[in-house]
This record gives C-alpha cells, structure tokens and sequence, in this order.
C-alpha cells in the first residue's frame, strides 16, 4: 500500500552474515569509494565533451536506427550468438544503410559478381543484337517494359536461383547459408547503397502498383512489399531466362507454331491487310496489341494468328478458358497464371471459350477484364461471330467469313499436294462447306494413316469419307442420323405439293449456280441458307419426305434431339443449337427439327425467369435463322404455335394435307410389298373408302397385318388388313372404325 512504511532491508533479512559490532569506521571508508567513483565519471565526461567530434559515416537518426533493428531483429535478419551480447558492429551497419566501408566484404563481393553478371549479359545481347538473335533477358525486359532499375531489381531477385556463387553470398548476407533471401533491404544494399534518391525508386518500382508485382514477375511472400518481405521469381521466368524451352501442352494451353505462312492463307485481303497493319503499327508502352478474331470452326483463326505471330518470332499459347475451374477465385487465378506462363515464354496468348460467361455474371466478367486490361502483353481472343465477349473498348476485331466454293478448292488443292495426295478438289468443294483448317485437318488425318495413302490414284473417295466423319463427330452428341429413308416410289402426296419438293431440291442443286455465278448474292441482305417448314396432320408423311429429299440430294439425314439439345443451364441450350447449325453448314448433312413447335414455339409475355430463358433461346434461333448457310427442315403438327417470326425466315412453307380417298387408295396399295404370300384379292379401294387413316396408320395397318398372317402361319388376306385396322382404332380409343385417325 502507498501509505505503508517501506522496512529496510537488513544484511540478516538478505541473508547475510552480520557486521561485528563496534566496527564503525567501515561504513566511513565506504563513502569515500563510492565519492571516488563518482569523480571519476565526472571527469570522464568532461574529457569528452572537450575531445573534437570523431569523423565517420553518416547515421540514420537515433529513431530511425531503433526501429531499423528491432524490425531487422523481428524477421530474423538480425542474429547474434548469445542473447546477452550486443550484435556484431559490422552487422548493425550493413543493417542500417552505412557506406561501403561499414559492409561486410561479403556485400562488396555480391555487388562485385552482380556487375560481372550485367556487364556480360550486356555484352552478350550486343552481339546477338548485331546478329539478330534476342536474348531472353533483353527480350523480356523490353516485353514488360520495365524500367531500367526496375531490370536490376528483376536481375538481383534472380540471380540466386541463377548462380550457385551468389545463392552462397546472399545466404551468408542473410545469415543463414541454407536458405538465401532476398528482400528489399538487399537490393538496396546491392544496387543503391547510400543513394538515398536510388533507394526510394527501388520501394517506388517495388511497389504493389509498379509492373514488377502487378505482373507476378516479383512474387512478394507476406503480399505486401516491406523492407524486409522475401521476394522471389517463378519457374516460369527462370525457365525463361534460362532458355529453357516450354512445354508444347499443359492443363490448360499448347503452344503452336505456324503451319502456313501468312501469304500463303486463303483469307480476303483486305482482312489480311489489315491483321499486318495491326501487328506493323507500333504500339504506345502501356497499351499492347488487342485483337478478336471470330470465325466459324476449323475457319483458321489458329492459323491466321499464328502466322501473324510468326512474323515477329513468336509461338501461340492456345488457352482454352472452358477447361478453367466455374468458381469466379480459381478462374481468374487460372487465367492469370496462364497469361503469365505465356508471357513469361515469349508467347502470344490466344484465349477461347470467354463467350461462356454469361451477361448476368457481371462480377466475373469485370474481374475477366481487369486480369486483361493489365496483362502486359499482347492478347488475342478467339470466338465464334456472335460471341459476346467480356472486353474492354479497344480491342482489333477481325471475323473471317466462309470460304467461296472456289476459295475451298483452292484449299483443298494446296493441302492434297503437299500431302502428295490426288484427288477431285472441285467435287470436294462443292459438297463440304468447311474452313481451311479443317480441310488441312482431313488431309493430314488420312495422310497419317500410313505409307499405302500418299500417292494414290484418286483420294476422292477417302477424302470424303474422312470429311463425313469429321461433321458427324460435332453432331453425335446433339443429333442422331437416320440411316433408313424411303423413295420416291413410297410417297403419295397432291402433286402441287410434289412440284414445291422439287422446287426445294432444285433450289438446293443450284445454288453455286445462282448465287455465285449468275450474281445473285450480291442481291441478298440474309444468308444463302435453305430451309423449309412441312406442316400438317401427323403421319402425312412430313419427316418421311425429309428422308427422300436428304437421299435425292445425297446428304446424311440427321434428327435433332431435343433432350440432347434442350438444358436446364443457361446458355448451353443456345450452345448446342450452335453445334447443330455449324455442322450443318459445313455440308453433306440436312438438319431435321421433328416436332419444331417445341423448341420454335411463340414467345411469351415474361412473368417468370423461365419465361425470359425461354424466349432468348427463340431470338437465339432468329438470329442464327439470319446467318444460316446450310439446309434445315422443320416438321411441326401444330403449325399456329410456331413464332410468326420463323415463318417469315422459312425459304418454303409446306402444307402437308390429310390423304383424301386416292391417296389412301396408293398407299394401301404401296404398303404391300410384292414380297408377302397372299390368298385372294386385296380390296384396296374399299379399305380406302371406309377407314379415313393417314398414310403413317396405314403403314402401321399393312406392317400389323403382316405379323398377324406369320403368327398365323397362314398367307396374308383381306381379313388380317380389317382386323389390323380395328386393332389400331381401339389402341388410339375410337369406338368406331369410320372416324378419322390423324
């Protein structure tokens, strides 16, 4: 307590022997030493404050160096070997900043090598500069555009991951020889020494804003540059500096190189002119080449830029966004560090697959852009033509249109030479619609097949099949082709509705004939597609003359599936759809909607978020109707709920009626086959006159009677046609066989 008295503390309290009694003149000497001692102290100072200032190096303040060690001690840069003893003298000065002549000759040796190290590699990129062969580390640094201290610090983090001699140095400068650590405090000490304007441009280009760490080309291990945060560089860069090649794939990128050369493309040029001016025109410090390229599939996108590339020494990057992680942190990870690695090797980043994000992921989108915007090289994005990409104004867009018939001969001819291959370039042409990439992709397929393909005779055939094969591979998940199709010899139908099918297939015959020939493209505002609506009753036989016109033509006949198609993710629908189309522009195939009113239905008034899905996909199939360039059907039982707006892009609109009494009679007749044993006459007509059926129940009718006769062991007769038709009349809930089945 404060008011307590304070007992003194006796020699028998601290356990000590006491004094003899009657001793005291002891306690008398005692004051004089202690005076004594206090003189001289006072003298001492005195004799200091005479003495002239001793001249050394300058020091920080008393502040400043406090806080200077106890922060050095803090992270470990500051050791000693008994904790009573204050630090060595030589290391409290290299901590503190003094001159040269107060660091350890381990720094002066560092500093020394370090300069060895620049001026050799500026000799080096002389003389390759003479010969004109770049050296990574020249390159690299005009490519992020650093500044020249900025170099030095990338040089100094480096070095030790470079040279074992420096790695030793900076480890005993770091106190510990097993881990060497850079930080700032070193490149300070190696670069600027006591040049206090120096210091403050390295924490200036150290900064978190400055290329160095916005790039990730310092890594900085605490995320905040200090004075003593470890920084460090990647594998990537050292691999670089290194000249270590890349690898040719990883997770999520390949490298490619160009296969054609730009002259050598088969693209219009005015685009191609404009691709070289874009890459010619010099671009401002911070603001590198931005380019989109559209196209459809195997349009040669990859081949444009590759070249393009090529012509400055550079290799591609494809990265593929799809095989990113969906969470928004992993993605732009990813995407950052796949720019990276294609920066760090020197490569022209080529990304595809960002049209998947969707427009309501506004947050991705904006985070996708500013991973962009501060890449500091130049980037390409690949995409379809109506991709909708999440880009910044600025942005080089070039689309690639589809090849004229004669431009994919011209193709054609230059792949099969140089895979010594013969072959029909024209007939080729004319039935496969498909870019020079994937025309240099069949002939490269079929060449590698062995040494029994070059040199044959006429590849004509196998060039097609590989083709085919190739257009059925993008169609097998969404569609299934129809192998089995009818003649005309099967079809009973008016014959103004005959004519309008020949109409179509002509239509289809000619168009190179037409459209470019006889000049009449240059007379369209839509798409040169060809596509039809049959409407009417079911089994009047709509998607059975799909299959004859698809046979007449020589085309492969392929039903979308609508469960394949139709997804319950935004955006995917709309995906597949896109499929579905390209291919079926790219040739030999019609496109067969069954049951269109489904997926073309009418939009609606939005109410719910269904509805708004719903209709983006109908404004979807509008806009994709307007660029068409291949054949489609739609079939439809209900013609009142397909979208007016579909109607009007139809080339033909086709009413498919309900078979009147002759027509039944033909197709009763038909449905026979010369084949089946029979006893007695057929009476067709009558067959014809009482049941009012389409052609689709008489097919069943005639195919039931069948089975009827061979179970009973017996021949076919007019018996088993009636009993057939009263078996179907009950299955589809008719009490009475005079009613139409439709």
């Amino acid at each position: 307590m404060r008011g307590a008295p304070r007992m003194r503390r006796t020699r028998r309290a601290r356990g000590c022997p006491e004094r003899p009694a009657g001793r005291r003149g002891d306690r008398g000497r005692g004051a004089a030493a202690r005076s004594d001692r206090r003189a001289r102290r006072r003298a001492d100072r005195r004799a200091r404050r005479a003495a002239p200032p001793r001249r050394g190096p300058r020091r920080p303040a008393a502040r400043a160096r406090s806080v200077a060690i106890a922060e050095a001690w803090n992270t470990g840069r500051l050791s000693v070997s008994n904790a009573t003893q204050r630090p060595h003298e030589l290391e409290v000065a290299a901590l503190l900043g003094g001159s040269g002549s107060f660091a350890p000759d381990q720094l002066v040796e560092t500093k020394a090598r370090l300069v060895d190290r620049q001026e050799e590699a500026s000799a080096r990129a002389l003389a390759s500069a003479e010969q004109g062969i770049p050296l990574p580390f020249p390159s690299l640094v005009h490519e992020l555009v650093l500044s020249s201290v900025a170099a030095q610090i990338l040089l100094v983090v480096a070095a030790p991951a470079l040279r074992g001699e420096i790695a030793r140095l900076y480890g005993v400068l770091s106190n510990d020889p097993a881990r060497p650590m850079v930080d700032r405090f070193l490149i300070e000490q190696v670069i600027a020494g006591d040049r206090s304007a120096l210091r403050d441009q390295i924490a200036r280009e150290l900064a978190s804003d400055a290329p160095l760490v916005r790039h990730g080309v310092v890594e900085v291990e605490a995320g905040a540059v200090s004075l003593f945060s470890r920084l460090s560089v990647s594998d990537a860069l050292l691999d670089r500096l290194r000249g270590v090649p890349p690898p040719r794939v990883d997770d999520t990128a390949v490298i490619r190189g160009a296969d054609v050369p730009l002259d050598a493309l088969i693209i219009p040029p005015e685009i191609k002119r404009a691709l070289v001016l874009a890459l010619a025109a010099p671009p401002p410090p911070h603001a590198p080449l931005r380019l989109v390229i559209r196209g459809r599939r195997g349009s040669g996108r990859h081949s444009v830029v590759a070249a393009l590339a090529a012509r400055i020494g550079r290799e591609l990057a494809a990265i593929d966004a799809t095989r990113f992680p969906r969470g928004r942190r992993e993605l732009i990870a990813a995407l950052r560090a796949a720019l990276f690695r294609a920066a760090m090797h020197g490569l022209v980043p080529v990304l595809s697959g960002l049209e998947q994000l969707e427009p309501t992921e506004t947050e991705l989108r904006d985070a996708v852009r500013q991973v962009l915007r501060q890449h500091p090289g130049a980037i390409v994005v690949r995409t379809s033509p109506e991709g909708n990409l999440p880009l910044d104004p600025g942005f080089v867009s070039v689309t690639l249109p589809a090849l004229l018939e004669t431009e994919r001969a011209e193709a054609w001819a230059s792949a099969t030479a140089a895979a010594n291959l013969r072959a029909d370039v024209d007939a080729l042409a004319a039935r496969y619609r498909i870019g020079p990439g994937v025309i240099r992709k069949v002939v490269a397929d079929l060449a590698d097949r062995g040494p029994t393909w070059p040199g044959l005779d006429d590849a004509t055939a196998a060039l097609d099949e590989q083709a085919r094969q190739h257009v059925a591979a993008r169609l097998d998940h969404v569609a299934r082709r129809i192998d089995r199709m009818a003649h005309w010899e099967e079809v009973a139908l008016p014959e103004e509705l005959l004519d309008s099918l020949r109409e179509f297939i002509g239509r289809a015959r000619h168009r190179r004939t037409v459209y470019e020939r006889w000049g009449y493209d240059a007379k369209l505002t839509s798409a040169r597609g060809l596509t039809a609506l049959f409407y009417g009753p079911p089994g009047t036989g709509k998607t059975m003359v799909a299959g004859v016109i698809a046979q007449e033509l020589g085309l492969d006949l392929y039903r979308v599936d609508l469960a394949r198609v139709v997804s319950k993710w935004v955006g995917e629908t709309e995906k597949n759809l896109a499929e579905v189309f390209d291919a079926a522009e790219e040739g030999q195939v019609l496109i067969l909607f069954d049951e269109a009113d489904s997926l073309f239905a009418k939009r609606t008034d939005v109410r719910t978020s269904n509805d708004r899905y719903a209709n983006l996909e109908v404004n979807y199939l509008l806009q994709r109707l307007d660029t068409f360039e291949g054949i489609a059907i739609l079939t439809s039982n209900l013609e009142g709920a397909i979208d007016p707006a579909f109607k009007r892009r139809m080339s033909l609109r086709l009413q498919f009626p309900f078979p009147d009494e002759e027509t039944r009679l033909r197709l009763w007749a038909g449905h026979v086959t010369p084949e089946t044993p029979t006893l007695g006459d057929f009476d067709f007509p009558e067959l014809a006159r009482r049941f009012p059926l389409s052609g689709g129940y008489i097919r069943n009718c005639a195919l039931r009677a069948a089975f009827l006769a061979a179970h009973e062991g017996r021949p076919m007769q007019q018996a088993h046609l009636l009993r057939a038709v009263q078996l179907e009349y009950r299955e589809m809930g008719k009490l009475s066989t005079s009613s139409r089945l439709e």
